[in-house]
């Protein structure tokens, strides 16, 4: 029996590729049909796509909760990257298959160079695609992000919108498809619900975001430092998600940027982050005013979901660095009420935050088994894991996490009970 995440994730996928472009194709088909040849019937078609599916990455990037429930915030940040940069070649074709000029020209083909440059950006300051791969690559972000900081990089990544009002001026400019009322009714349904979503995400749904104080901050390690914040009013936040936090009051960290919940206390209303000094975002915590304005938004996740849909089985996580922080809150959540082995791999001592507690929670808990070690794990370790009863929760850089998976399906554990969420945003 499929599993609910993976037959949800392939339901989206479908409509996506298939669905959402249909009504357009079909209406520019038969509408053009007699009057242009089938060159031009089909670069229309070809440019529809694209702009069908562009309008869907605007839709993702303005995370809809009930969609990251589904199939998991990380999977539609992939699907957002992999429809765009599509969107953008079919984009390419449709220039070349439907020579233009004048303003029709000008507007398609801004629109293009634009969405290419963006593309191109993302790849390598939004994107650990690139980065992840090499670490030539890696140190130079790290030092052009000193100019290109996090909150420059979203500013830039919003001139999609820009890029997309160029073409839907470019497709009014166009007599014989403003002329086809079937088609330009789809069209302006789907601009105007993904206009909706935009207006929605940016003005109305931040009053419901909330609001926080930061109350503490402490160092774990030289580069690790744990933030406690008060909430204001009283809210669910589950075990293992993650929220996006701004501070208003900081310069350069104004733009919201994800980070996964160490613990929640509902009796003092707080929320506690272990966060590594990385980037240039995560580099200024240690410089956030205590008592400090917050403003979170969230939370997102997809781990307490993936083990409810796996309760049946045995639950083993495999944590590195600070992807461990979910599979800490989901451990401190379950630990009474059920049999976790939790095993954590460092590149150095100093990377194993809470180990102590860990070691002595694992002492007081005879159903947690808990086992530590510098580097990483063996084929041999992963051969005396992997069990066909077993669910796997990985959580760690997204080259870990891409070899520990890797490991384990070669021994024979399933995809589907191998998860992790992997952030490249």
């Amino acid at each position: 029996m499929l599993k609910k995440h993976r037959y949800w994730l392939g339901l989206f996928w479908l409509i996506t590729i298939f669905a959402l472009p249909t009504p357009l194709i079909v209406t520019a088909a038969q509408g053009l049909k007699g009057t242009v040849n089938a060159s031009a019937i089909f670069g229309t078609q070809v440019g529809t796509i694209a702009y069908v599916w562009m309008l869907l990455v605007t839709a993702l990037s303005e995370k809809p909760r009930w969609l990251d429930r589904l199939i998991g915030l990380p999977e539609m940040y992939f699907l957002h990257g992999i429809v765009g940069t599509l969107a953008i070649a079919l984009a390419f074709f449709h220039n070349l298959l439907l020579p233009s000029s004048g303003m029709i020209y000008w507007s398609g083909t801004l629109a293009l160079y634009l969405f290419i440059a963006i593309l191109l950006y993302s790849i390598f300051f939004m994107s650990s695609w690139l980065t992840g791969r090499s670490k030539l690559m890696a140190t130079l972000k790290n030092r052009l992000e000193k100019i290109f900081s996090y909150e420059v990089s979203i500013w830039l990544h919003r001139l999609n919108i820009v890029g997309i009002l160029l073409v839907f001026g470019h497709v009014l400019l166009i007599p014989y498809i403003t002329a086809l009322a079937s088609y330009m009714f789809w069209f302006y349904l789907y601009s105007g619900v993904t206009a909706v979503i935009y207006i929605s995400y940016h003005f109305i749904k931040p009053l419901g975001f909330s609001n926080g104080q930061l109350v503490a901050r402490h160092k774990l390690a030289d580069n690790v430092t744990e933030l406690v914040i008060r909430v204001r009013g009283r809210y669910t936040f589950r075990a293992g998600d993650f929220v996006f936090l701004s501070f208003p009051d900081e310069n350069g960290m104004k733009e919201k940027h994800p980070f996964s919940i160490l613990q929640y206390n509902p009796k003092n209303r707080t929320l506690t982050f272990a966060i590594r000094n990385y980037a240039d975002f995560t580099q200024k915590i240690d410089s956030v005013k205590i008592n400090g304005r917050v403003r979170i938004d969230g939370s997102y996740g997809r781990l307490f979901d993936a083990l409810d849909e796996h309760k049946e089985q045995a639950w083993v996580f495999i944590g590195s660095g600070i992807g461990s922080v979910p599979l800490i809150a989901l451990v401190l959540h379950f630990v009474s009420s059920r049999q976790i082995t939790f095993i954590r791999i460092a590149h150095e001592e100093k990377d194993l935050i809470y180990e102590a507690f860990l070691q002595d929670l694992a002492q007081k808990y005879p159903n947690f088994t808990y086992l530590s070690q510098i580097g990483r794990l063996s084929a041999e370790q992963i051969e005396q894991l992997a069990d066909k009863n077993t669910y796997y929760l990985v959580g760690g850089s997204n080259q870990m996490m891409r070899g520990t998976m890797q490991l384990l399906r070669k021994k024979g554990v399933k995809s589907a009970d191998v998860y992790g969420e992997k952030f490249s945003f």
